[in-house]
Order: structure tokens, then C-alpha cells, then sequence
């Protein structure tokens, strides 16, 4: 159904409000730029490129609170599942010598563990660079929490 056909909903105005938890165009984040020079989206898409990697990075350097919580919820999320990953086949590859049972089990759950991360991923990318502080739904609020460093110029 489009706008222009009779009983849809009317298209949303230059007047409209914005998506809840998204960047609006020309609002304060929109056109702040970030510390590293990069818009907000790009610094906030980049923050997910290598996973937690970039996400510690950015964190370390970044001030633009949209970017630093997802600078924060990659070094969470994606750290996490590098680490249950990684555990998995750490499990899997001793198991052999143990129990055949629990390598196979180990040895099939490892990759759908990546599976679902790199599905994750895609799903964090699009959202950043959507402009949406969408937050993964497993992970509780406080560990992707904003906390700005102080600004040592000011007393």
C-alpha cells in the first residue's frame, strides 16, 4: 500500500518526528562531528568492523556519545560471542580425546555460535548506519551505558 492509494496512512512530513532512537537529519548528533573527524554513522558503523576490536578502539578515542554506544555494545556483544566461540572449539578440539559425544556437540554448536554473531553483526551494522541506537536485546542496558570520559579542560 503507498501513500497515494486511499486509507494508507499519509507519508511522514518534514515536520514529522524523527524514529525513536534515531539520528535525525540536521538535529544536535546529526551534525556534530566526532572526534575522529568521522560523522557520527560512519564512526558508528566503523566501531563494528572488526567486531570488538574496533569496538575497544573506538571507545578508547571516541567522545560522541551515539558512537561510543556502539563502540561500547561491540566490545560487549562481539567480545562475548568471541569468547563463547572460542570456548566452544577450545572444548570441541580437547573432547576428541574424552568423550566422541561431547566433541560432536561441541563441534556443531562452534559454528552456529559464529553463525548467529555474524548475523548479529550485519543486523548492528544496519542499524548504526541507519542512524538507530538499537540495542541488542539480550544484552542488559547498563553494559552498553554511555559514560562520556571528563573533559579535562574544564574544572
Amino acid at each position: 500500500m503507498t501513500a497515494s492509494e486511499p486509507g494508507a496512512p499519509p507519508a511522514p512530513g518534514p515536520g514529522a518526528p524523527p524514529e525513536p532512537g534515531a539520528l535525525r537529519r540536521g538535529g544536535p548528533e546529526a551534525g556534530e562531528p566526532t572526534s575522529t573527524g568521522l560523522g557520527p554513522r560512519t564512526a558508528a558503523v566503523l566501531a563494528y568492523a572488526a567486531w570488538w576490536l574496533t569496538g575497544g578502539l573506538f571507545l578508547a578515542v571516541e567522545t560522541h556519545p551515539f558512537v561510543r554506544f556502539h563502540a561500547r555494545q561491540a566490545l560487549v556483544v562481539f567480545g562475548l560471542i568471541s569468547a563463547i566461540g572460542l570456548a566452544l572449539l577450545a572444548a570441541s578440539l580437547l573432547s576428541v580425546f574424552v568423550s566422541p559425544a561431547l566433541f560432536r556437540v561441541a563441534a556443531v554448536v562452534a559454528p552456529l555460535v559464529w553463525a548467529a554473531g555474524a548475523a548479529l553483526w550485519v543486523a548492528c551494522v544496519v542499524q548504526a548506519a541507519r542512524g538507530r541506537r538499537w540495542r541488542v536485546p539480550f544484552v542488559p542496558a547498563r553494559w552498553t551505558a554511555v559514560r562520556l570520559k571528563p573533559d579535562p579542560t574544564t574544572d
